[in-house]
């Protein structure tokens, strides 16, 4: 197995165990103030497709920066293996009203009502906004965001010495390996 198939194979892991460290890795976007990053949850992860799937409320500032600029990259970190994972990709919302669905599916009761609040993410917090949910809300505001996986850089760090390695993806969709200068 390859340096690409074997992350892969650990990103598929971690999509479905919420405690394995990739589960939630930074997202990075470009907005009109510039960069911002914040952990999101890896929902899947689909190596034939090199795509990762997250979700996220539409009203949130990642989906306002996406507008702006839809090129994202993620760093994922593994303190028991002292391995760092960067990710470049694209990233666009997933418009098949049957796959998101799907999706829409397994979110638990507890965790649609993150997507029932009156005001957005990030918004000011008022007294009102603390009990103030409207369910009918939620899966308007619930989104599926896809990030086509464009650019693998992997460096795992040893005492015995440091690895790395990093993966494009050619015009076939097949991933072209070096080994880097860690």
């Amino acid at each position: 197995m390859n340096h690409a198939a074997e992350t892969w194979a650990t990103l598929v892991r971690a999509s479905v165990d919420n405690k394995h460290p990739w589960r939630t890795p930074a997202l990075c976007t470009q907005g009109l103030e510039g960069p911002n990053a914040r952990h999101v949850v890896l929902r899947k992860a689909m190596p034939d497709a090199a795509t990762l799937v997250f979700y996220t409320d539409r009203r949130s500032q990642k989906m306002r920066d996406l507008e702006h600029c839809n090129t994202v990259s993620l760093v994922f970190w593994n303190p028991k293996s002292n391995t760092q994972l960067r990710v470049w990709g694209t990233a666009r919302i997933e418009n098949d009203d049957v796959q998101t669905e799907q999706y829409w599916a397994r979110v638990p009761d507890h965790a649609r009502r993150d997507y029932a609040t009156l005001s957005a993410p990030g918004s000011a917090l008022n007294a009102s906004d603390e009990q103030a949910h409207d369910m009918s809300l939620a899966r308007q505001c619930f989104t599926v965001l896809l990030v086509q996986v464009d650019r693998l850089d992997c460096l795992q760090l040893s005492r015995l010495g440091h690895l790395r390695w990093g993966a494009q993806r050619n015009s076939q969709g097949e991933w072209m390996l070096q080994d880097l200068v860690p």
